[in-house]
């Protein structure tokens, strides 16, 4: 229900005071009424009439003040009351049965299970393969640190004498960038056998360092490998003494010149770089096995590291 307080004032000057003006007035009062209550318009008219018609009621008014003609209402909102309680943390007055050292033990041991169950620090059959063929037939050292994430791969060309070293960290992908994809050209139907192929999920690009080395001077490469192709993002120079430097880091030093934007130089440029570093003949030798491998070791390389981080975190909360 709506509660109002009403006030009226009959303000009358002498020349205006006569029979009418009473009754204008409370014309007035319940136009305004009836625009603010309905429901109750008639209830209030009707008393208010009863008043300005009886005798026994006067009002005395000056000469010199001034009145509204009409009848000033005020309305008192209605105001909601709210309950009001503290915060309600936990039932048990925070002492928590179950701790937040307990629960993160626990997910961390479901983890580790679920990594040992899928035997995922398992060098796999294939990759196994592909390793050993490198290092017997190829001329490749992998020398893998079981604390770091960098794996390097080391090879001396008989032939050239050129030194050749890799190093990549396991966690150095790239995301495809939006609008490389280029334009196909509709194709024939797939077989069963050619759709479950493509169903496998396609290996995120891996950045990966090459220095080749000769003479006390080192050609740097930084590559990119996917699906087993190993593509040139850049070339730049760099001595000996910063070899340690750079297969750390992934980079020649920050105040050295970068090297030329490679993208930028001439096609034929590129393409001879490009074969250089394939080539093992008479290049540097990453080849589409070497680039596979690097690609495939990596993803290895991170499962392991990831079952030591669970292990590790383990240790630190037991």
């Amino acid at each position: 229900p709506l509660h109002f307080s009403l006030s009226l004032s009959l303000s009358l000057s002498p020349t205006q005071h006569n029979q009418q003006s009473p009754i204008m007035s409370l014309l007035a009062l319940s136009r305004s009424l009836t625009r603010l209550a309905p429901r109750q318009s008639q209830t209030v008219l009707a008393a208010a009439i009863a008043s300005s018609s009886s005798s026994t009621t006067t009002t005395q008014v000056s000469s010199s003040q001034t009145f509204p003609s009409a009848a000033t209402t005020t309305a008192t909102p209605f105001i909601r009351h709210f309950h009001s309680s503290s915060l309600l943390l936990s039932d048990n007055d925070g002492e928590d049965s179950f701790s937040a050292k307990d629960e993160l033990m626990d997910i961390l041991a479901r983890e580790h299970a679920e990594e040992k169950e899928n035997d995922s620090t398992t060098l796999p059959e294939e990759l196994k393969e592909l390793r050993d063929d490198l290092t017997n037939k190829g001329g490749w050292k992998v020398v893998d640190a079981p604390d770091t994430a960098i794996t390097r791969m080391i090879k001396t060309h008989a032939k050239t004498g050129l030194k050749v070293q890799i190093s990549f960290h396991c966690q150095d992908t790239v995301e495809s960038m939006e609008g490389e994809e280029e334009m196909v050209e509709p194709e024939e139907p797939a077989t069963d056998e050619e759709a479950a192929d493509e169903e496998v999920e396609p290996s995120v690009p891996l950045r990966f360092t090459v220095l080749a080395s000769k003479a006390g001077q080192t050609l740097v490469f930084t590559c990119l490998t996917e699906q087993g192709v190993a593509q040139i993002q850049s070339v730049a120079l760099a001595t000996t003494d910063d070899e340690t430097s750079i297969l750390n880091s992934g980079a020649v030093a920050a105040d050295h010149y970068q090297g030329p934007e490679f993208v930028e130089l001439a096609q034929d440029l590129q393409y001879a770089y490009q074969n250089f570093l394939e080539q093992e003949e008479d290049g540097v030798g990453i080849t589409e096995d070497v680039a596979a491998f690097i690609a495939m070791y990596a993803d290895y390389k991170e499962q392991t590291q990831y079952v030591q981080f669970l292990e590790k975190c383990q240790k630190i909360l037991s």
